[in-house]
């Protein structure tokens, strides 16, 4: 404090005597003398105290210099002295800046306000004298030291990093604080930055080139990765916060990006050995450039696309009858095996999702099974009949609930992929409604999961029809209990309700078509039979029943004399029909037996070839499987049939049912596709009122989800409306349609 009042008073004397005291200055006489803004007097003691100062730290810092000359200081021992001396006078000029703080407010401000930008504060006269007597001469020195010690600290030795930051600190701090951000850095910068950066790229070109030529690419990965970290952890200890960025970036540039090709080309090899961590750690070092990832991306899509044909290949022996099964977990691992890579080594990055999905589009829905059967919806018939196989009742032990939903999810991953979701939808309604018919659904609240997956994926519209089918099944179910109530209160002569059900289906939703031939029922069925009929008449007037036998089923007792030789055939109504006719006669024609049951000729043919298979029936003439049965063949009943089973299901579907059922569902899929096309080209024509040929292509592919319309057929619905006068060409501009109210 004493010394801030020396300043004060040497400063505040005006009569030029440097002894006397504030206190003791004469009064202002009447004509005070002035010059400009302040006493002369006072102007030319602050001058003389400030050139005082000025002329100290000059010969000071000289001083200084002169020690490092006569001892010849170099590199750390020159770095060791800088800092210590840099730390002293650091102190002391703030302790100084503070004793002239009346100097600094008073004559330096004024002369500054002046435009005499030559003039500092205190503090800043002395950081002045500093970067003027110490740093200029002795920058190249101080910085070749800095560096050495930062060298010897990447080459794995023990340094002392307290001298690196003070040296550094030093070159931030003589930066003017008046100045703007970027210069007051300009003396960090031009003295340090600058040949650090130059020399930390002619180190790691050097030592990545070298390290290169003895090392595989992965541990050069790992020693990239490392170097990186080691830079980052380098900033944050004695560097200053502007050079992170720029070092990064040098540092990629030498370490990763002029390696680059090599890189690539190890890629492949990475992910043929499956080194997962190995590839997450050239996506991290690659991903910090500006479009590295771009060619990564590219030798992934390629790469998860062979595999999956590879796998595909494998797992189809025999490309006319492909498991289901093996298929689909074909499909599954290999989706699951790069899910997982993406997820961990790329961290979910969207580019790397995108290949993922663009792989597994590719191999899903174009393969060596869809080109044998020549047919792009052979990978969602497959996957709809896997659907069935998990969701259908079996001999073998089904899995539990839970793990059904989830194999029902991991289904719902394919799906995804599937680019003709309309034959997914067609197959799946199908052995649907082959499950609910038949009861032999594992689960219906899985049935009914499965439905409201779809739904999410694709849409209300999508399912609708699926999920009146299964609304069906429990209306049915409250149908027949009613029915049940009804003959017990109303009980008929000779009639046996016992084990009788039936569904009433929805028309429309069901794939099934209404009977286009006759069809007589046996005697022993047409009193329930109609009993039904007539009660549901009550129940819903004006609804009419078609009756679907080719998909109905019953059971009937078979017995000799001996009761012990009894059993329970398991019967499709028609083959229920044929056996019918031998209550009461052990022998018939073919041709009785088609006059009897009204069966197509060929169809009653594989029936009775079929019981003939299971030894109930025997035929007379030749039974083979090429060769017809001819009208006066004579059909008669086995007596002496016999099986170690009690209950024997005969009701096994005909193989020629089965592959036209198949034809049948791609056909019918080809002709709502032309349907659907139609109606949205129609409806597309509405709102837009005229549109070019090219855009309406592209309006309908865009619009149409569930299938991928070729060109061609979308031409061919163009010509099919323009017939039907939907729309029309514009006169003169053949390729603009017009819509037609």
């Amino acid at each position: 404090m004493q010394l801030y009042s020396c300043a004060y008073d040497y400063c505040a004397n005006v009569s030029g005597d440097p002894n006397a005291k504030a206190n003791d200055m004469p009064k202002p006489t009447k004509k005070p003398m002035k010059t400009g803004n302040g006493k002369q007097g006072a102007r030319f003691i602050g001058h003389e105290l400030y050139k005082k100062i000025k002329d100290y730290l000059e010969v000071y810092l000289q001083q200084c210099r002169a020690k490092i000359v006569e001892k010849d200081l170099q590199d750390e021992v020159l770095l060791d002295f800088y800092t210590k001396q840099w730390s002293d006078f650091r102190f002391s000029s703030k302790v100084l800046n503070g004793i002239c703080q009346y100097l600094n407010r008073h004559w330096v401000r004024r002369k500054r306000e002046e435009g005499n930008k030559k003039i500092y504060e205190i503090s800043d006269l002395a950081f002045v004298q500093w970067k003027e007597h110490m740093l200029a001469p002795l920058s190249n020195q101080v910085t070749r030291a800095v560096l050495k010690l930062i060298e010897k600290e990447r080459n794995g030795e023990v340094v002392n990093t307290g001298l690196i930051k003070t040296a550094v600190e030093s070159f931030v701090q003589l930066g003017l604080k008046g100045n703007a951000p970027e210069a007051r850095l300009l003396v960090y910068s031009q003295n340090f930055e600058h040949h650090f950066l130059a020399e930390t790229t002619s180190y790691y070109t050097s030592e990545s080139m070298l390290f290169l030529q003895q090392n595989p690419v992965p541990e050069y990965l790992k020693k990239a990765q490392k170097r990186l970290k080691d830079e980052q952890e380098r900033c944050d200890k004695y560097l200053n916060e502007s050079t992170r960025t720029e070092l990064e970036k040098r540092c990629l540039q030498v370490l990763v990006e002029q390696h680059l090709e090599i890189f690539y080309s190890e890629f492949q090899n990475l992910l043929d050995n499956d080194k997962n961590e190995d590839i997450g750690r050239m996506y991290e070092l690659v991903y910090r450039l500006e479009g590295g990832l771009k060619h990564l991306k590219q030798l992934l899509e390629d790469h998860i696309q062979r595999v999956g044909l590879k796998a595909v290949q494998s797992c189809a022996e025999s490309k006319d009858s492909v498991d289901p099964k093996t298929y689909v977990q074909a499909l599954l691992d290999v989706h699951r095996k790069y899910n997982e890579l993406v997820n961990k080594a790329f961290d979910k990055n969207s580019l790397f999702v995108q290949a993922l999905d663009k792989a597994c589009t590719g191999f899903i829905n174009k393969n060596c099974v869809s080109e044998a059967a020549n047919n792009t919806g052979k990978s969602p018939e497959l996957l709809a009949k896997y659907c069935n196989l998990l969701l259908k009742k079996s001999s073998r032990i089904n899995p539990e609930e839970e793990e059904l939903e989830s194999i029902l999810n991991d289904v719902m991953v394919i799906f995804k992929y599937i680019t003709e979701k309309d034959v997914f939808q067609k197959f799946y309604r199908n052995l649907l409604a082959s499950r609910l018919v038949n009861d032999t659904s594992v689960s219906h609240d899985l049935e009914g999961s499965m439905i409201s997956k779809l739904k999410q994926e694709c849409g209300f519209e999508y399912t609708s029809k699926l999920q009146k089918m299964y609304t069906d099944t429990h209306t049915s179910k409250d149908l027949n209990d009613r029915f049940q109530e009804y003959c017990s209160s109303n009980p008929a002569p000779n009639e046996s309700m016992q084990g009788f059900s039936v569904m009433v289906l929805s028309d429309g939703s069901w794939p099934y078509s209404r009977p286009s031939s006759e069809f007589n029922l046996a005697p022993e069925l047409r009193t329930i039979h109609e009993r039904f009929s007539a009660f549901y008449d009550k129940q819903h007037s004006g609804r009419k029943l078609s009756w679907l036998y080719n998909q109905s089923k019953g059971e009937v007792e078979w017995s000799r004399s001996k009761p012990k030789a009894s059993h329970r055939f398991h019967c499709s109504t028609f083959q229920l029909s044929i056996l019918f006719q031998f209550n009461h006669r052990d022998c018939l024609t073919f041709g009785e037996l088609q006059t009897n049951t009204m069966i197509e000729k060929d169809k009653l043919d594989q029936y009775v070839k079929q019981l003939v298979g299971f030894n109930v029936l025997a035929v007379s003439g030749s039974c083979e499987k090429d060769k017809e049965i001819l009208l006066t063949d004579t059909v008669q009943l086995n007596l002496n049939y016999s099986n170690r089973k009690i209950r024997v299901n005969l009701a096994l579907p005909l193989k020629s049912e089965t592959k036209q059922e198949t034809e049948q569902a791609h056909q019918s899929v080809k002709d709502d596709r032309m349907l659907v096309i139609q109606a949205c080209i129609v409806r597309t024509m509405k709102s837009r009122k005229q549109l070019k040929h090219a855009l309406l292509l592209a309006e309908v592919m865009q619009q149409l989800q569930n299938f991928q319309p070729s060109v061609p057929a979308i031409k061919k619905c163009i010509g099919i409306l323009i017939e039907k006068d939907y729309i029309e060409r514009l006169d003169g501009e053949n390729d603009t349609y017009q819509y037609r109210a």
